[in-house]
């Protein structure tokens, strides 16, 4: 049995739904913006948008990385589109759906005018063999599946005409969910048919998106130009056809000084990872500011139980959750664009429950769990010992994170004062990811975006990589797939953050926010469910 779930489509979907997609997908945390736009929408132009990195890969398990995610969120389109604001499921290549009553069967009925970027229609066979890739990647390509957002998917096939039926091998209530998710987009047969290698190349990304690869290093420098033929824009978009813009290049540029200059001499038109000390600056010079707050989790320390002691104590791991002052935290390193954390899972993402009030700053309570585990001596410098050692644990700074030192910084200065040593080792990206990788690294830094939040989780499921192995944890996240959105999924969600916050395994930070500026006469800019910056309706004015 079916339930049947239809959203509109065409110009009806666009009247209603352009209001929900303001200037920030997935929450609005602007300090500031520029002036609205004086007229209609016009068509032409060219932008320069600053990015932070390089450019790295552009076959679909590397689109998340933000740096490449900047530009393949226009080449690429996925089966569904998930509203940043209202986090309803929307139209985009599969016009309807149905789905299961017992939540293991999905029908998708599919556009059947759509083509991608090199000429190649697409069909349900090329629906079903991206599904299929999803799936179970493809090793002797060095492609991997896509787990665990696929590891309930077990066939799928053509029922009639444009309309496809998928088969889980278990309830799942987040699939129709992760289709909308910018790993799951959609590419050309020929795409398909590459090497991990050779599909990195984003001259070989062919995707369905409003905008295609034209010129560029690939590297640091990437333009795109916009599609004349494109007609088939997500239900929320607020207009039909082509994208406004003639061409985004894509630049980067490495220090964050450099892209506010570039910004400020009108160099370029747009930037991600806006140092925080220059976003007042901008915004007073009216320039707009947008800090998109993506669906998923919030910006976190998690342990690692793989480590061994002293993390695998709970009195220890609760005494960095209460000896952490979040408020003095965004008041010093950040600023008023930015919150502190309410739970693990992002304020405007379904499935939020405010549990702030559980892991609230209580310096006290936490060197009196700190003398329960037996850290009662002190040494010179004030950090604790126990049996002739130190309270001395090792964590490393995230590079990607936008102030990632000065807010390790001041968290070991903040757990210093109840006798933790956090000892930050500073690193770039690359020993970061070999760092974390490690079972003895006992901390690494979360804030993973998600179109399902039963995701987030994942590596603390027994045999995963934090090194739980506790069955109720496991039935806690299985009973969130058993749901579909409502009250019940909500309760599912409350408990499974409740056990990792009771068994203090992750400790909240702050809401995770990817901040950007964008030029007075650049309208129209919005960020889709993850964050990340779509232009198909941006505009530029004289």
């Amino acid at each position: 049995m079916f339930a049947f779930r239809r959203r509109l489509t065409g110009a009806v979907a666009t009247a209603t739904l352009a209001a929900v997609l303001v200037a920030c997908g997935g929450g609005d945390s602007s300090g500031g913006a520029a002036a609205g736009p004086t007229g209609e929408p016009s068509s032409g132009g060219d932008i320069v948008f600053l990015e932070s990195g390089e450019f790295t890969s552009f076959a679909q398990q590397s689109l998340r990385l933000w740096q490449n995610s900047s530009v393949s969120v226009n080449l690429f389109e996925q089966l569904v589109f998930l509203d940043p604001e209202t986090g309803e499921v929307e139209p985009w290549l599969a016009t309807q759906w149905r789905v299961s009553d017992d939540l293991t069967e999905v029908e998708l009925d599919l556009r059947d005018d759509v083509t991608f970027s090199d000429g190649t229609p697409f069909t349900p066979e090329v629906a079903i063999a991206n599904l299929d890739r999803f799936a179970t990647g493809d090793e002797s390509r060095g492609i991997t599946p896509s787990v665990p957002q696929f590891s309930a998917y077990d066939r799928a096939e053509v029922v009639d005409g444009d309309t496809i039926r998928i088969y889980l091998s278990r309830p799942d209530s987040g699939f129709l969910n992760n289709l909308s998710d910018l790993r799951h987009s959609i590419v050309a047969p020929s795409t398909l048919d590459l090497s991990l290698e050779e599909a990195s190349d984003i001259a070989n990304a062919i995707g369905t998106g409003p905008f295609v690869f034209d010129s560029g290093n690939k590297t640091t420098e990437i333009k795109i130009v916009k599609r004349d033929d494109y007609d088939w824009a997500p239900g929320g978009a607020d207009h039909s056809g082509p994208a406004y813009l003639d061409s985004i290049t894509y630049l980067v540029s490495s220090e964050g000084s450099a892209r506010t200059g570039q910004l400020l001499s009108n160099q370029a038109q747009a930037a991600r990872d806006i140092l925080i000390s220059d976003e007042q600056t901008l915004i007073n010079q009216g320039l707009g500011y947008h800090g998109a707050r993506p669906f998923g989790g919030a910006r976190t320390l998690e342990f690692a139980l793989t480590a061994g002691e002293p993390v695998t104590d709970l009195r220890v791991r609760q005494a960095f959750q209460f000896g952490i002052d979040r408020d003095e935290l965004i008041e010093t390193v950040y600023n008023d664009n930015w919150a502190r954390a309410r739970g693990l899972v992002q304020s405007n993402t379904p499935g939020f429950v405010d549990l702030s009030e559980t892991f609230a700053f209580d310096p006290q309570r936490a060197e009196q769990l700190l003398d329960e585990a037996g850290w009662t001596e002190r040494g010179s410098d004030g950090i604790r010992i126990k049996d002739g050692q130190p309270l001395s644990i090792r964590v490393y700074n995230e590079p990607n994170w936008v102030v990632s030192i000065p807010d390790a910084e001041l968290i070991s200065i903040q757990l210093a004062r109840i006798g933790i040593d956090f000892d930050l080792q500073k690193v770039d990206a690359a020993t970061y990811n070999a760092q974390i990788a490690k079972p003895e690294t006992a901390f690494s830094w979360g804030h993973q975006t998600a179109a399902d939040v039963s995701i987030l989780w994942a590596p603390y499921r027994s045999g995963g990589t934090r090194g739980l192995n506790d069955p109720q944890f496991d039935a806690a996240l299985d009973e969130i797939k058993l749901h579909p959105v409502g009250p019940e999924r909500d309760a599912a969600v409350e408990a499974a953050q409740s056990y990792l916050i009771d068994n203090a395994l992750i400790v909240p930070l702050q809401e995770t926010q990817q901040a950007f500026v964008t030029a007075a006469n650049l309208h129209g800019f919005r960020t889709e469910t993850l964050g990340r910056a779509y232009f198909y309706d941006a505009w530029l004015d004289d």
